[in-house]
């Protein structure tokens, strides 16, 4: 029964990542807490498993479909991996409600990115210097509390790319599951060495993630863009008034 629990959630999650880019953390982190009952340690390690499965096969799903942009992906990646690594192994270190706190702030952060951004106006396709000046910071940034919570990046990663590079919604979470691939596995490898957690309940929750996977990223070239950012919107709503209140 537990396995099904956790195909369930992972499945789930895996569509969520695969229709918005945001690597289904912020969704299979409240599943796990509240379905399975494991603690926030456990959950965010558990969390950074699937992951990894669902952004490898989001990204692959994507190429075919030509809705990532290749060298963002690889400079948000590349700018994130040794602080998704550093978060990851000092979960062990940090207070649960503190990392339910910087939960709590990175919905924020993401969710007033996507306010301020009302309109997508610029399609740009290959980006400027002054583009990838910017995509460092962030990436390190997004790294750094991706390995700590177990959210992937995506949640820092597509309100940067839709704010701040004006990307349609469509390519920024195509290029935001690229991006993920890079953050997810030094993030998974520091929760290795630091928590406590069962390795098989995460892989399973992984399995489920691929199909999710598919189906979001199958999901999302059915939808219009603009109508995919009001789902991302009020998803954002959903979990900030679940994380408050768990707080």
């Amino acid at each position: 029964m537990e396995y099904i629990t956790f195909i369930l959630i992972g499945l789930i999650g895996g569509t969520v990542s695969g229709l918005m880019g945001i690597g289904g953390g912020t969704v299979i982190i409240p599943l796990l807490l509240y379905l399975s009952g494991i603690d926030i340690k456990a959950a965010t390690a558990m969390s950074m498993v699937h992951i990894v499965f669902a952004s490898i096969s989001g990204t692959i799903f994507n190429y075919y479909q030509k809705t990532i942009i290749f060298k963002y992906s690889l400079y948000f990646g590349l700018s994130s991996m040794l602080f998704s690594f550093l978060g990851g192994y000092l979960t062990k270190y940090i207070p649960d409600p503190t990392i339910k706190i910087m939960y709590l702030t990175a919905l924020t952060i993401s969710f007033i990115l996507l306010l301020l951004r009302s309109r997508i106006t610029s399609h740009k396709i290959n980006p400027s210097r002054s583009d990838l000046y910017k995509i460092i910071p962030i990436g390190a940034v997004a790294g750094f509390m991706a390995g700590i919570l177990g959210i992937g990046g995506g949640f820092l990663f597509v309100p940067a790319l839709l704010f701040f590079m004006g990307l349609p919604m469509n390519i920024a979470t195509g290029t935001s599951l690229g991006a993920i691939i890079f953050t997810s596995i030094p993030g998974l490898a520091g929760k290795l060495l630091s928590v406590d957690f069962n390795i098989l309940f995460g892989i399973t929750v992984g399995v489920g993630g691929i199909g999710g996977a598919r189906l979001g990223t199958y999901l999302k070239r059915k939808i219009n863009p603009a109508a995919t950012r009001i789902i991302f919107i009020l998803f954002f709503v959903v979990v900030f008034i679940r994380v408050i209140i768990d707080i």
